[in-house]
C-alpha cells in the first residue's frame, strides 16, 4: 500500500454509494488525452481551418488566451464530423494510448475507492468523445461521465457549446446538473482547473509531480491529501 494511510482511512469512513470524482488528464494518466487525440485528429487531416492555417496551433492560441475558451475550442474543431465515426476512432486511440499512461497511485486509489463501493465518475475538461474512450479503458460506465460537450444535429458535431463547460467550477456545475451528489472524495492536478472541484469535496487529493504544483501548494491550507505523480 503506497497511499497514505490516513487518506486510506478517510476513504474508509465514507459511506457506499457515494460518489469519487476524478480528473483526467494528468490525474488519471499522464498528459492530455484530448490534445494528443486532437493532434491525430488533425495527422488524419479530420479537422481543419477555413484559412487552411494549423488547427492544433490555433487551439495553442486560445489555450494561452483563455484556457476555458481553448478548450472549448478543441470540441467545436470537430463540427461536421460523424459522432460515431469520432467515437470509433478516439475508442482505438485510448486504447493504445491510456495503459503506459496511467498513474499508478491514483490507479490504487481508485481501486480502495470500488472497495468502499464509492461510485467513481469523470469530469474531464477535454472533449466527450475522447473522454469516454479513455473511460472505456478503466471499464468506468460512460454514464459516469462529463467531459466538454457540443450539440449534435443528425448525428454530426456542430459548433455549439453546452452548457455547463466542466473546467474549473464548471466541473461542479455538471456534477449538479447530472442529479449526482456533492463528492464524498475529488482528486485533480491543475489549480485552475481542479480546485473548486476538490473544494466541493469531502476528502480532497491532489496529484502532482515530486516537485510539486500550484494545486499542491494549496493542499495544506485545504487540508487535502497530495499523491506523487509516478
Amino acid at each position: 500500500m503506497t497511499l497514505p494511510a490516513a487518506l486510506v482511512g478517510a476513504v474508509r469512513e465514507c459511506e457506499p454509494g457515494g460518489i469519487a470524482a476524478f480528473d483526467a488528464d494528468g490525474t488519471l494518466w499522464r498528459e492530455d488525452i484530448g490534445e494528443a487525440f486532437l493532434r491525430h485528429l488533425v495527422s488524419l487531416g479530420w479537422v481543419s481551418l477555413p484559412d487552411g492555417g494549423d488547427p492544433y496551433e490555433e487551439y495553442e492560441r486560445r489555450v494561452d488566451e483563455d484556457k476555458r475558451s481553448g478548450y472549448v475550442f478543441a470540441a467545436q474543431l470537430q463540427a461536421g464530423l460523424a459522432v460515431a465515426g469520432v467515437q470509433s476512432e478516439a475508442d482505438r486511440f485510448a486504447s493504445e494510448w491510456v495503459p503506459p499512461r496511467l498513474i499508478a497511485r491514483v490507479t490504487e486509489l481508485r481501486a480502495l475507492c470500488d472497495r468502499q463501493r464509492l461510485q467513481t465518475v469523470i469530469v474531464s475538461a477535454s472533449p466527450i468523445s475522447i473522454v469516454l474512450a479513455g473511460a472505456k479503458v478503466l471499464q468506468i460506465p460512460g454514464s459516469r461521465c462529463a467531459g466538454i460537450e457540443v450539440e449534435v444535429a443528425d448525428g454530426r458535431f456542430t459548433d455549439k457549446a453546452v452548457e455547463p463547460v466542466t473546467y474549473a467550477g464548471g466541473k461542479v456545475a455538471a456534477l449538479l446538473a447530472r442529479g449526482w451528489p456533492r463528492p464524498s472524495l475529488a482528486c485533480g492536478d491543475s489549480a485552475l482547473g481542479d480546485a473548486a472541484l476538490l473544494a466541493s469535496a469531502r476528502i480532497g487529493v491532489v496529484v502532482a509531480p515530486p516537485s510539486g504544483s500550484p494545486l499542491s501548494a494549496m493542499a495544506g491550507a485545504r487540508g487535502w491529501f497530495v499523491l506523487e505523480r509516478d
